[in-house]
């Protein structure tokens, strides 16, 4: 049915939904790591009745792959399927994506997804993640003013860092990093996942 889905221009995509255009499958079209993506949040998304996103483009090992993985990020907080083809070697270890809906064609990264693999939730003075990507759960509860400072200021992809605090989170696989610009890689739930004991 033409109202089950909208095609929109990655550069048109924050302002349409903005707008309140939305439907339940969202084809986008353009560059996928366009850095005006940084402006769509998975509030937005979902909000507009949003449940499945196709992108047209395939995705390349490009200077805007952090804003596309931001991308990822905000559609799986909530549990938005994401459907995207790559042009190759992403320049990543790609276990750390393995929260993040999959790339087609891409079997080990679909069999280890599953929602809520990789999130943090925020307290007074601290953020607790739970990261299930790479095995069992390992809780990492992090109270330092500059890792709860990272974490906040690289929601979008933001500045490297030469600090430990910023090291020891790239080192834990908590922060993706190309060199010059760097980004947190847990999401946070925005919905509670059934069976609840899956997290």
């Amino acid at each position: 049915m033409p109202g089950d889905r909208l095609e929109v221009s990655t550069s048109e995509l924050s302002r349409r939904l903005a707008g309140g255009a939305g439907a339940p499958v969202l084809i986008v079209t353009g560059t996928p790591y366009e850095p005006g993506l940084d402006a769509v949040a998975g509030d937005l998304l979902w909000q507009a009745g949003v449940r499945e996103v196709r992108i047209r483009e395939t995705v390349g090992a490009d200077d805007g792959l952090l804003h596309f993985l931001r991308f990822l990020r905000e559609a799986a907080s909530h549990g938005i399927d994401v459907v995207w083809e790559s042009a190759g070697d992403l320049g990543c270890d790609t276990r750390l994506l393995y929260h993040l809906p999959p790339r087609a064609g891409d079997p080990s990264w679909r069999s280890a997804y599953r929602y809520g693999l990789c999130h943090y939730r925020v307290g007074p003075g601290f953020v607790t993640v739970t990261d299930q990507r790479r095995g069992p759960a390992v809780p990492i509860t992090l109270r330092g003013t500059q890792e709860i400072r990272l974490v906040r200021n690289l929601d979008r992809p933001g500045p490297s860092e030469e600090s430990s605090a910023f090291i020891g989170l790239v080192r834990s696989g908590l922060i993706i990093s190309n060199g010059r610009d760097a980004l947190c890689l847990p999401y946070r739930l925005r919905r509670w996942p059934i069976p609840c004991t899956a997290i």
